[in-house]
């Protein structure tokens, strides 16, 4: 499953490359766990309150994040996002996630 080529190898890559294809959004590639803790640019997603944030997009979305701060992380620019989904149901979330951070770029002008 985890080796090169199985099965959460390849639902990471696509994952990380999907996530790090969206404008503003930088992610750290995972080597042993089954989630990414992707980095929103404070610059082009000036987030106030992440746990309200992400609860937008869940519901524009009904995709399920978790904020950053929800992780004692300190600011609100990173979210967590697991990996576990087989690969179309991932290709489906991030699009919509993706779609989400668009129309939030124009709507902040950024």
């Amino acid at each position: 499953l985890v080796a090169e080529g199985g099965r959460l190898c390849r639902q990471r890559d696509l994952a990380y490359e999907l996530i790090t294809a969206i404008p503003g959004v930088t992610c750290v590639k995972p080597q042993a766990a089954l989630y990414m803790f992707p980095r929103l640019d404070p610059k082009i997603y000036p987030i106030k309150d992440d746990r309200q944030f992400f609860l937008e997009v869940l519901k524009e979305t009904r995709v399920m994040l978790v904020q950053g701060t929800g992780f004692n992380w300190p600011t609100s620019t990173h979210f967590r996002i697991v990996f576990l989904p087989h690969e179309d149901d991932l290709r489906e979330a991030i699009s919509r996630i993706a779609k989400f951070l668009e129309g939030y770029r124009g709507r902040h002008g950024t």
